[in-house]
């Protein structure tokens, strides 16, 4: 039995940047490799942009809204 992904499979696919353009916008974010990303900008990766933060908001530390409930106990069960 084989196992594993079949010679030849990548997970990636050449797109050229106008036909991905007619399906995402100017400011869609898109994930990229850290590694490609710093080839293409060189050193202006670091300073241009933290890579270490996010736009999204962190919900780890979010405090939640308490629910209030009653338990009732029939007397059939």
């Amino acid at each position: 039995m084989k196992r594993g992904r079949p010679k030849g499979y990548t997970p990636y696919i050449n797109i050229k940047y106008e036909d991905l353009a007619d399906w995402v916008g100017r400011k869609t974010k898109i994930p990229v490799s850290r590694k490609w990303l710093e080839v293409i900008m060189g050193e202006e990766l670091q300073e241009e942009y933290d890579l270490d933060s996010t736009d999204e908001p962190c919900h780890h530390n979010t405090i939640e809204e308490k629910i209030e409930y009653t338990l009732t106990k029939f007397e059939d069960e």
